[in-house]
């Protein structure tokens, strides 16, 4: 089931309002992650070979970066000690504001002085997604946070905080997660964002890859609709 932060007694209705997926449209999830959080474990003696697997081996139950280390202090023995992993991981992954793209506050901030709501919408395990949304400094910034683990259910969200005649503006990077919301709302505005640098679409080495992993993968994939394209959030209200 869905999980959603009101922070406000009842479900808002909206007149105006901004609806935000986080990874890869407000946030640099593959700098974090798979740059960042990647050296980390490698520069402890890890190999990456250890790396990847122990993080297949918890993904699929809900990934932490402390079940990644428990997971890697388990398959090599404890030749790192797992506290020794985890007060590297929270020293240098508490605070994640340099994270987040530089015209995401702006814009938020330009949405709430224009009297728009602002509504995230973010896929992914709930624990996950919720420890990366407040280390980014971003959770005060919404109205509602909204989490789902299954792609496709953001519509629903949407479509029960639409009333007709409207304003709403639906922003992510996923054109599948456009399309259906668009079925479900069709007289909504749908941007699809594209954070990844056009020096960076095609990359000449292995750090270039990493940059942007996941979010280059859906820059190949067609939408059935023609959501307006973008690559940064100003000039979109």
């Amino acid at each position: 089931m869905p999980h959603i932060e009101n922070k406000g007694k009842n479900m808002p209705i909206v007149a105006r309002a901004c609806f935000l997926d986080f990874d890869h449209t407000l946030f640099h999830t593959d700098e974090f992650f798979h740059v960042d959080v990647r050296n980390a474990f490698l520069h402890l003696g890890i190999g990456d070979d250890v790396w990847r697997r122990a993080y297949d081996a918890v993904w699929h139950n809900g990934y932490t970066l402390e079940k990644h280390a428990a997971e890697i202090s388990r398959r090599t023995g404890g030749r790192i000690p797992l506290e020794e992993m985890n007060v590297v991981l929270k020293d240098a992954f508490s605070d994640l504001r340099k994270y987040v793209f530089p015209d995401v506050v702006p814009f938020l901030e330009m949405a709430k002085e224009r009297g728009f709501s602002t509504h995230l919408l973010s896929f992914g395990d709930e624990a996950w997604q919720k420890y990366k949304v407040k280390s980014s400094g971003l959770w005060p910034y919404f109205n509602e946070v909204f989490f789902t683990g299954r792609e496709g259910m953001k519509a629903g969200v949407v479509f029960e905080r639409s009333p007709d005649g409207a304003e709403i503006h639906i922003i992510d990077n996923n054109p599948d997660e456009l399309d259906v919301i668009k079925d479900r709302v069709p007289q909504c505005r749908t941007w699809r964002i594209n954070r990844v640098p056009d020096e960076h679409k095609h990359p000449s080495d292995e750090s270039s890859r990493l940059l942007f992993l996941e979010a280059r993968r859906y820059t190949g994939k067609t939408g059935r609709y023609p959501h307006s394209p973008c690559t940064s959030l100003i000039g979109i209200l």
